[in-house]
C-alpha cells in the first residue's frame, strides 16, 4: 500500500515524454555534424530538431491544461516553506521555458517550417531584427531552460538519496 501522493499516469506520461523530446532535441544540435552522416544531412537534423520542438510546445501545452484540470499533487512537506518555493518555482519556469523555446525557435526561422514532413507552419514575415532578437532568446533561453532542468534532477536526488523522502517516488511508475 502507498503512503505518499502519486501523480496521475497521464503526468508521468506527460513528465517523462517532455523529459525525452528535450534531450534528444538536446542531443540532435549538440552532436548535429556526426548525426548528419547517419540521418542525411543537415537539412534532417534540423528538420527532426524543429519537429520535436514542435512536439515539446504541445506536450507543454497538454501538461498545462492536465495540471489545471487535476492538479499537482502535494509531495513535499508542508513544513518546508523555502523548499517548497524552490521547488514550485523551479517547476513553474521550467514549463515556461519549455514554451518560449520551441515557440522562439519557429519565430527565429524566416523559413516554412516542416513538422516531420507532414505538416507545413508557415514562417511569419518580420523585420530581420525581429529574427535576431529571437534567435538570441531562442539560444538564452535554451540555456536557462537547461540550468532549470539540471536544478530539477539535482532536486529529485537530493529528495531520495538525503531526505529518503518518496517525492521522487511520486513520479515513477507504480
Amino acid at each position: 500500500m502507498q503512503d505518499y501522493p502519486q501523480y496521475r499516469s497521464q503526468q508521468k506520461l506527460i513528465h517523462w515524454l517532455s523529459a525525452v523530446l528535450v534531450i534528444l532535441a538536446f542531443l540532435l544540435i549538440m552532436f548535429k555534424i556526426i548525426l548528419s552522416h547517419f540521418l542525411g544531412g543537415m537539412p534532417n537534423i534540423y528538420l527532426l530538431h524543429k519537429s520535436i520542438g514542435v512536439l515539446v510546445f504541445i506536450v507543454t501545452i497538454w501538461r498545462i491544461k492536465v495540471i489545471i484540470q487535476y492538479g499537482i499533487p502535494d509531495v513535499l512537506d508542508k513544513h518546508q516553506r523555502l523548499q517548497r518555493i524552490l521547488s514550485k518555482s523551479t517547476q513553474g519556469f521550467i514549463y515556461i521555458f519549455l514554451l518560449i523555446v520551441p515557440l522562439s525557435g519557429y519565430l527565429m526561422s524566416s523559413r516554412l517550417l516542416n513538422v516531420f514532413g507532414l505538416v507545413s507552419i508557415p514562417a511569419i514575415d518580420m523585420p530581420n531584427e525581429f529574427y535576431l532578437f529571437f534567435h538570441s532568446t531562442h539560444l538564452i533561453s535554451s540555456y536557462l531552460l537547461a540550468v532549470l532542468i539540471l536544478v530539477h534532477i539535482l532536486g529529485a536526488l537530493y529528495h531520495y538519496f538525503w531526505l529518503k523522502d518518496k517525492v521522487l517516488q511520486s513520479m515513477l511508475a507504480k
